[in-house]
């Protein structure tokens, strides 16, 4: 597993995959041939189950989870745990074989969740006059006030979170010349 990522670059873990390793998951103990399954269970904020799919000599797994799938991870770590899993008896064995940590940089690409708070506070001060006790609601969320200090708190609480989620992003800089001739 990479110690580190990009929101929304793929990690690949494949023999095929000959520009990051080129090693398949190889669990002598627990194969493909043998009836085990494997799943990697990422702890993110919406958590994701990824299913590893055997190799040709059935002998170990490779393990794909797109850029789709990382680009819902926030920044930060996100713990993940591989398992293997095997019907014996009629019931499941489920046994830990793999658990660590990925460290996820910001994308480019996604925007933090606390950009639309500030725009629904901003809303609810413009229209504070005309309705001082209502409330803002963001992503499933309902926050109710009562007076304009309270939308001063929210709104400086959501631009402080803000700033922490920017100072995650890599920081870019764009040159670009031009020829007046």
């Amino acid at each position: 597993m990479p110690l580190n990522i990009v929101g929304g670059e793929s990690i690949w873990i494949s023999a095929s995959n000959t520009t990051q390793g080129a090693v398949d998951i190889i669990l002598t103990d627990y194969t493909p041939a043998n009836s085990w399954t494997l799943a990697y269970k990422f702890a993110a904020d919406i958590p994701l189950s990824v299913d590893a799919v055997a190799n040709a000599a059935n002998t170990g797994w490779t393990l794909s989870v797109t850029g789709v799938q990382t680009l819902l991870f926030s920044p930060g770590n996100i713990p993940y745990t591989g398992l293997v899993t095997k019907e014996i008896e009629s019931a499941d064995r489920i046994i830990a074989v793999d658990d660590g940590s990925i460290s996820v940089d910001a994308s480019p690409m996604r925007e933090s969740s606390w950009v639309a708070v500030v725009t629904a506070v901003d809303a609810a001060i413009l229209t504070f006059a005309g309705n001082p006790n209502g409330s803002v609601a963001v992503d499933g969320m309902n926050v109710t006030y009562r007076s304009m200090a309270d939308l001063i708190a929210l709104r400086d609480y959501a631009n402080y979170k803000l700033q922490q989620d920017n100072a995650k992003r890599p920081q870019r800089i764009a040159r670009a010349r031009f020829n007046v001739g």
